[in-house]
C-alpha cells in the first residue's frame, strides 16, 4: 500500500479497488504501484524498485503502457503496450496482454529482489488510521 495521505481519501480508494485487477499482478511482480488522477481519468504508477523508471497504465478506450527512465523525462517516453489503437472494444478486463508487455520489460531491467506481498495476494481493502492516543513525553 502506497505510504502517503491519499489512502484515506474515499476517491483514492475507489480508484485504488477500480484497478485491484491490475495492480494485484503488478505488485506481485515487485512492483511499488500508485494510482493517481490524470487529465481526465484514474491513472496506475508501478515503479521497479531499485530503479528511477516509471510505468504509467492507463485505461480510456484501452490500455496504454509507457516507460519513462529517468522517471521525471517526459521526453524519455517509450510505449511499451497501446491497445487504444485496436479497432475492436476495449475490454477493462482483458490485462493479460498488457501484463505479458510488462514481463518483457521487465526481463530487460535489472532489478532487485521484490519484496514479497502480504499473504501472496493484494486486496483493494485500506487500512484505518490508528486511534489517536496520549502522547508520551521523552526525559
Amino acid at each position: 500500500m502506497p505510504d502517503h495521505h491519499n489512502v484515506l481519501d474515499p476517491g483514492w480508494q475507489r480508484a485504488w479497488a477500480r484497478f485491484a485487477h491490475v495492480i494485484t499482478p503488478l505488485r506481485e511482480r515487485g512492483l511499488l504501484c500508485d494510482v493517481q488522477f490524470g487529465l481526465d481519468d484514474w491513472l496506475v504508477y508501478a515503479s521497479p524498485p531499485g530503479h528511477d523508471a516509471v510505468l504509467i497504465i492507463g485505461h480510456d478506450d484501452g490500455w496504454l503502457v509507457t516507460h519513462q527512465a529517468p522517471a521525471q523525462d517526459w521526453a524519455s517516453m517509450t510505449v511499451v503496450y497501446d491497445s487504444t489503437a485496436s479497432s475492436g472494444p476495449s475490454d477493462f478486463d482483458d490485462i493479460d496482454p498488457l501484463l505479458a508487455s510488462v514481463d518483457v520489460l521487465l526481463a530487460q531491467l535489472a532489478r532487485t529482489a521484490p519484496a514479497p506481498v502480504a499473504g501472496g495476494r493484494h486486496t483493494a481493502e485500506v487500512p484505518t488510521p490508528p486511534p489517536a492516543g496520549r502522547g508520551t513525553r521523552s526525559r
